[in-house]
């Protein structure tokens, strides 16, 4: 039955034949472990294919309820927050795979004739997948994603001549608003993912009709031997992928995706920091003050990106070996090592917030408000917090957190207060964050949710 199905199959389409060829099809001698990097990508593509479509189904891009949709997919929908954080730790992963696999086929000298397309096509979906992580990093709507794009959109502005005009783009209007996260959103679902098909679908295409460049150096005995793409390779690829996949998992379920409080265009004062794929531009930013600025924004960036693209005609050399290319190799490993050493540098200078240095509330803090407690200004911090973002009282809010509306005949001063300061001390599954504030704010907020009866 199989065998009739395959046949007829084969007969119509040729598709069968054809995968089993290019399976069998034999790798330059000497290909390993190293060239397992690109079965990786294509593994961790999927994965954020399906994701993203589930996450996706779920998403509200409006600023109203994004924040909200995220939270009720993290607390509400069987293995949301699984998949969530499947979606974010994959698309850091790609990026530092992708990064390795452009650095392995430049060191391999891999871009030469006949492959500078295989090439450029590579340097392309690299990007692509940078575009992805920057027009996703505003949906969550939460206060790291809502000020790095008005910092990463700001950057933009510094664009000579046209900057202005790419800033308004960008944003739907000078702020950062509803058009932005529509236009975000847009280009994080529809545009990209055509881009990526495309550059992908001539990619592959590509590294199957030219094959695989192999090492620079000649393999001799055992290992001057054709090396068959099935199964020699295959497992390897797998066992790469298998490995990259249960880190992601681990990783999606034990630390999740970050969720700060929903973003507050009023705090003006908030800190931003970008994604770890994006700190070394702004680490290299606090090095360039004033008009300097535009070069780390705009002209390093571009230059950089211009360079790596038309690599195969900047390097015309018939070498492969990395000692035989000194300028290519040396300049690729300086970049490296200046983007790590940046990028260190950013992550372990961490900013504190405004607010640091001000003693928060014990989180074992309980029993009744002070006299002193001001419900009026409490409810004045009910809405600078964004609370409404998860409580609904008297009908305005979003349902994703218990409604308030009479939460002060339903419970004391004392639980309110604990529950305020450790949301998780009666509820190990509460997804709502601690509140990191003063006691004085806790004791006015407290107030306000006591008067509701």
């Amino acid at each position: 039955m199989l065998k009739r199905i395959y046949d007829w199959t084969d007969e119509r389409t040729g598709l069968v034949s054809m995968a089993e060829e290019e399976m069998h099809k034999p790798l330059p001698p000497g290909v390993g472990w190293p060239f397992s990097l690109g079965s990786a990508i294509l593994f961790l593509v999927i994965v954020q294919f399906v994701t993203g479509f589930t996450l996706a189904t779920l998403y509200a891009p409006t600023p109203d309820h994004a924040y909200a949709s995220i939270q009720y997919l993290e607390r509400n929908v069987p293995y949301g927050r699984i998949v969530r954080g499947l979606h974010h730790w994959t698309a850091s992963v790609v990026v530092i795979v992708m990064f390795l696999h452009l650095l392995r086929t430049l060191i391999y000298g891999a871009y030469k004739r006949p492959r500078e397309m295989t090439w450029m096509f590579g340097v392309g979906l690299f990007f692509v997948m940078l575009g992805f992580a920057f027009t996703g990093y505003l949906l969550p709507w939460d206060q790291k994603s809502y000020w790095g794009t008005v910092v990463g959109t700001e950057i933009a502005a510094s664009v000579p001549l046209v900057g202005e005009y790419v800033l308004r783009l960008m944003r739907g209007s000078n702020d950062v608003g509803a058009l932005t996260l529509s236009r975000f959103y847009a280009v994080h679902v529809m545009l990209l993912p055509w881009l990526l098909i495309g550059l992908l679908s001539g990619h592959l295409f590509l590294v199957r009709k030219l094959g695989t460049a192999g090492p620079w150096a000649e393999h001799q005995g055992e290992n001057a031997r054709p090396n068959p793409f099935y199964p020699n390779q295959v497992f390897k690829d797998m066992v790469v992928a298998v490995g990259i996949g249960a880190f992601v998992l681990y990783m999606a379920i034990q630390v999740g995706a970050p969720l700060e409080p929903v973003a507050n265009p009023a705090a003006t004062d908030y800190i931003p920091r970008p994604e770890w794929y994006f700190l070394s531009l702004y680490q290299l930013l606090k090095y360039l003050p004033g008009r300097l600025e535009v070069v780390g924004t705009f002209i390093l960036p571009t230059l950089g990106g211009i360079a790596l693209f038309f690599l195969p005609f900047l390097d015309r050399s018939p070498e492969r070996h990395p000692l035989k290319r000194p300028w290519v190799v040396g300049i690729a490993g300086v970049t490296t090592l200046g983007i790590a050493i940046l990028t260190a540098v950013a992550m372990f200078t961490n900013p504190k917030q405004p607010g640091a240095e001000t003693p928060v509330a014990d989180p074992t803090m309980t029993g009744p408000v002070t006299a002193a407690a001001d419900p009026v200004r409490g409810k004045k911090l009910y809405e600078d917090f964004a609370c409404g973002s998860c409580h609904v009282i008297s009908g305005q809010g979003n349902a994703v957190g218990p409604e308030l509306t009479h939460v002060g005949s339903q419970r004391d001063a004392a639980y309110l207060k604990k529950k305020t300061i450790n949301p998780k001390f009666d509820n190990p599954e509460s997804i709502m964050p601690p509140t990191q504030a003063p006691p004085k704010d806790i004791d006015d907020l407290v107030a306000y949710m006591e008067s509701l009866k």
